[in-house]
């Protein structure tokens, strides 16, 4: 047995599909909209016996390493990673990952240090009365608490020692603190930068803990507001999002995301009903984020501060959005608000602005043509240039037209200028157009219009009963099956051949990625259980069908046999159409 298919012999498909899609049952197989690409009908269907998935609307198929390398945009190595990790699947000697398993035991031992921190930094808010007091100032309490384990983390020595005692009891010591950078070492003691700061703990898309956003709550704390976590190889702020692991799944009930700044932001989002909220971690978004997003849903609210940085951030995020397939829209907040402020404070309708909410192409035109007319003519070079450098990379080129047109009454230049201007930018294509529209002959399964539901039958009851393909008198009749049914089941034949009794699972991990897909498809159309009994009579049918094949086939060999002068060759070959005649004569009968 192979790795891959220890690691999928010991994990259901469908509790881990039903991390990031809505399954229903439906007859033998679970149905739900696809989470790759946006669709109104569910055509996303799994197969728990056969453990595989496929999307009768985009094709994508594959097993449970397959999808999480998929949803998670990774490889089939780091997604069975992935896998052993979160079920912790104990993997034999004899299995192991070509990494070392030295780096896998550090990495795991560093979100168990942050799981082990998070978890203290929140008893000691439970035991603080003022600093919950600040978060039930901002309307937050203790159901806020649980959900995000909110932290605090106290000061001084005492604080140090009830830390260091909490975690030597789960065999963590000082210096794995020190290295996870939670603590620092001074002259004479240990102390740490996340001191008298309420705690955000932060957890990457799969849930595992790995840093913290740390706050000032103390009227007279002249240190900065916020401290992050340093950055290392398994918190990089550029690419992690606060919330994610609660949001995405109803990210992919509802296809939408609400981006926002800060935590607190996140929070009041979560408190109103907004579940599907993330945050960025104190930097500016990144097209890591972007993609990151664009794994899960295809529209975008971006809910930023209406301050002046607030604009410059939105304008900053226009000029990567491009590079991703999301359609973003900007929530314009009332002056002096933020999503917090806003939504605490009851001063309208939210609702109501998701509905006005505007195209962030239209946002940024309108933002770089305000009072456009009275600036210097450089400035206006400037700012026109800056806007057609963006929009040369929309691959929509009627969405393209339909900005010029706009941007022409905006800036009073004619279209047929801007047009000219545009045409000297040279296009790039993004990674998310080439993701979702690749190349056909790359992807297109091969779905012959010719194979007929018969072959269709025999060829998905064999990999319903893999005991089916035995005895030479099936095996023959299988090379009258067309291609590529045919190529499927010769490679299953020699398979057998080599290893005696193979399971599906284990012959499906030898198809390359479009047999799969494939095989994926037809066995979630056809939901049918034959006996041997009832196979044999599908067989006779398809000898009726291919007779004529049949006979011309063996006449090429008896001439061949004949000419090399094989006289045994020929007695076999006579045989087994003697036999197959009686077959056929016995079924034409019935």
């Amino acid at each position: 047995m192979n790795l891959f298919s220890f690691i999928k012999e010991r994990i259901s498909i469908l509790d881990v599909v039903n991390e990031y899609v809505t399954l229903k049952r439906a007859g033998g197989y679970h149905k739900g909209t696809c989470p790759f690409h946006h669709e109104k009908t569910a055509s996303f269907t799994v197969s728990p016996d056969k453990q595989i998935f496929y999307c009768f609307g985009c094709h994508i198929s594959g097993d449970v390493i397959s999808f999480i390398a998929k949803i998670e945009n990774c490889s089939q190595k780091d997604a069975a990673h992935l896998l052993t990790e979160k079920y912790s699947i104990e993997l034999p000697s004899t299995l192991s990952f070509e990494s070392s398993e030295i780096s896998t035991e550090q990495k795991n031992h560093y979100f168990a240090i942050c799981k082990a921190v998070a978890l203290w930094c929140h008893e000691q808010l439970l035991k603080n009365p003022p600093a919950q007091s600040y978060f039930q100032r901002r309307g937050f309490g203790s159901e806020h608490f649980n959900y995000f384990t909110l932290g605090y983390f106290p000061s001084g020595n005492a604080g140090i020692s009830d830390l260091l005692y909490a975690m030597k009891r789960q065999s963590i010591l000082p210096r794995d603190l020190v290295e996870a950078q939670i603590l620092a070492e001074g002259r004479t003691t240990l102390y740490s930068p996340f001191e008298e700061r309420l705690i955000f703990p932060i957890k990457d898309a799969l849930g595992r803990y790995c840093g913290f956003g740390g706050r000032t709550f103390k009227e007279h704390d002249t240190r900065p507001k916020y401290y992050n976590s340093r950055e290392n190889e398994y918190f990089i702020k550029g690419s992690l999002l606060f919330n994610l692991d609660k949001a995405k799944k109803s990210i992919q009930e509802t296809n939408t995301i609400f981006l926002v700044e800060g935590y607190t932001d996140c929070m009041a989002m979560t408190q109103q009903g907004f579940f599907n909220t993330v945050a960025t971690l104190g930097t500016a978004c990144t097209v890591e984020h972007l993609k990151q997003l664009a794994r899960y849903a295809e529209h975008i609210f971006v809910v930023y501060d209406s301050d002046n940085a607030g604009k410059m951030a939105v304008l900053r995020l226009t000029e990567l959005c491009w590079q991703v397939n999301l359609e973003l829209k900007v929530i314009m907040l009332p002056a002096g608000e933020d999503p917090a402020s806003f939504l605490l404070s009851n001063k309208g309708d939210f609702r109501t602005l998701i509905a006005s909410a505007e195209d962030i192409f239209h946002y940024f035109l309108n933002t770089l043509g305000n009072n456009f007319t009275s600036k210097p003519l450089g400035q206006k070079l400037q700012t026109t240039r800056a806007f057609l450098n963006v929009i040369a990379h929309i691959p929509d080129p009627l969405k393209k037209d339909i900005l010029l047109q706009k941007a022409a009454k905006t800036f009073d230049i004619p279209f047929q200028s801007l047009k000219q201007e545009l045409a000297g930018i040279p296009e790039k294509i993004s990674t998310a157009e080439q993701k979702h529209h690749p190349d056909p002959k790359a992807v297109a399964a091969p779905t012959e219009e010719t194979i007929s539901l018969l072959e269709k039958r025999i060829f998905c009851a064999i990999m319903n009963n893999m005991g089916l393909f035995s005895g030479e008198g099936r095996c023959r009749l299988i090379r009258y099956i067309q291609p590529p049914l045919q190529d499927i089941l010769a490679q299953l034949k020699e398979l057998k051949e080599k290893s005696g009794n193979i399971t599906f699972g284990s012959f499906f991990d030898t198809l390359n990625e479009r047999d799969r897909q494939y095989v994926s498809k037809l066995l979630l159309e056809e939901d049918e259980i034959v006996d041997p009994t009832a196979f044999d009579k599908l067989l006779g049918q398809l000898q009726k069908k291919q007779w004529k094949s049949i006979v011309q086939t063996i006449k090429t060999q008896l001439t061949r046999a004949q000419q090399e002068g094989d006289a045994d060759k020929e007695a076999l070959i006579l045989r087994d159409f003697m036999e197959l005649q009686s077959k056929f004569t016995a079924s034409h009968h019935d």
